[in-house]
């Protein structure tokens, strides 16, 4: 039996909880929560309510959204004692924390999981499996709404497989109108093994797009992730075994079967490094 404790704003770590709830080996110790609770239909959890502190030492396995509760030094303190935990938010840290983090984490064999909700989708799960190298990936994620730094962090994660999370270089520009009330970025990376990846963010108007594209020798892909379509060389893909796999699952079995996670705090921290050059380049090359 896991003891389960909740950090942060409780109405956010609902789908997570709700998921962990139906897990048998798991048993929600208690909560360390902020927020309002004045929304109607809001969720309501009967579990105890801890100080952090308490709370962290009664747990086994944490989900956590706001970091800034949680001093660098208490994180290294948690992941000494091997007190896993699910950050489904992300943690102002440099990349040199979060590498001190993973070093700590492999020696007391703490699992630390960061979100990374994209990647589960069976979209993504057929690229991370089928596509072929060298590569041109290109992905469009706009919204009605200007979008924050997070988005970034996400779309990157979501190709941590697919294109990778360590660029050999790293191109960014950003156009703003105000006249239209839109936002348009351009994140260009190159890897490696020669695959390059195109990722466009912002707001465009009223736009919802989610799409991916795929460029290889004999394979041509396109996902449409908000209308569920997809096709490689034209013919439709079969998703039928991609089922979405949900993630709180993913991270409470990797505990219980001591397995290595999806996404690890190794993959955050070579994430992050590389929004840092971005955002860099974007304050330098943003377009008036």
């Amino acid at each position: 039996m896991l003891n389960l404790g909740l950090i942060g704003d409780i109405q956010f770590l609902e789908p997570y909880v709700k998921r962990a709830q139906g897990i048998p080996e798991i048993h929600i110790a208690g909560k360390s929560s902020v927020g309002t609770f004045s929304q109607s239909g809001n969720f309501r959890l009967s579990a105890p309510e801890f100080n952090r502190i308490e709370l962290i030492e009664r747990s086994d396995v944490l989900l956590i959204n706001r970091f800034s509760l949680l001093p660098f030094q208490l994180l290294c303190d948690m992941v000494k004692k091997s007190k896993h935990f699910f950050a489904t938010s992300y943690p102002e840290l440099n990349a040199g924390e979060c590498d001190q983090l993973a070093m700590l984490a492999a020696e007391a064999q703490t699992v630390i999981q960061v979100a990374n909700p994209f990647y589960y989708l069976p979209a993504v799960q057929w690229l991370n499996k089928n596509i072929r190298h060298p590569a041109i990936i290109e992905v469009n994620y706009f919204k009605p709404e200007y979008q924050d730094i997070d988005i970034l962090i996400k779309l990157l994660l979501m190709l941590k497989d697919a294109g990778g999370v360590n660029p050999k270089k790293a191109a960014a520009v950003s156009y703003h109108s105000t006249p239209a009330d839109s936002g348009f970025n351009n994140i260009q990376l190159e890897f490696a093994n020669g695959t390059r990846v195109a990722v466009n963010y912002g707001k465009m108007g009223l736009l919802n797009e989610f799409s991916i594209k795929s460029y290889a020798n004999n394979q041509f892909t396109e996902f449409d992730l908000i209308q569920g379509l997809s096709s490689c060389n034209n013919s439709p893909i079969d998703m039928n075994a991609f089922k979405e796999v949900n993630e709180t699952d993913a991270f409470i079995h990797s505990i219980l079967q001591k397995k290595q996670l999806t996404t690890q705090i190794q993959d955050y921290s070579s994430v992050i490094e590389t929004v840092q050059k971005i955002s860099s380049k974007l304050d330098r090359y943003s377009g008036n």
